[in-house]
């Protein structure tokens, strides 16, 4: 399965990918549209890259009384079916990386659906912060990638 695999440290906070994500799925150059979110902690430098890491053990699908969140079968991503979204935000407060945001336009939870296999923000990312790599979701390396996002956006957070 080709999932999007964040190395945090390289990250510049160039925003590349945050508006490509959003020219390609809202035709427009938004961080607000984005998929992919860029968090700037200013007291040291750092930059936290959010994004859904469409987790074996998905909370967010979980969430969805509304069947608005399903798997698709040819990329493994969780994806937002935006006719059956109500907005809830249910599937928002579920993920524990901040891989889902709303877009508060058309009133839907948006998240990262891996661009049916190709994800734009990998490609555009000249640091190598993001890149696709064929990888088993529930691999030790995958869980240690999701426990740093998860304890990275707690302290930004805190």
């Amino acid at each position: 399965m080709n999932l999007i695999d964040v190395t945090h440290d390289n990250c510049v906070g160039c925003r590349l990918c945050e508006m490509f994500c959003s020219l390609v799925h809202e035709g427009e150059c938004s961080t607000a549209k984005s998929r992919i979110k860029i968090h700037r902690d200013e007291e040291f430098g750092n930059n936290l890259v959010s994004v859904c890491l469409h987790c074996t053990e998905a909370y967010c699908l979980e969430s969805c009384a509304y069947g608005a969140l399903s798997r698709d079968e040819k990329t493994g991503a969780v994806v937002v079916d935006e006719q059956s979204c109500t907005a809830c935000e249910a599937c928002i407060l579920a993920c524990p990386v901040g891989g889902m945001s709303l877009n508060t336009d058309k009133n839907v939870a948006i998240k990262c659906d891996l661009c049916g296999g190709d994800p734009e923000c990998a490609k555009v990312c000249f640091r190598r912060a993001l890149c696709l790599t064929e990888t088993d979701p529930a691999s030790p390396e995958r869980r240690a990638l999701m426990a740093e996002s998860s304890d990275l956006l707690a302290q930004e957070q805190a």
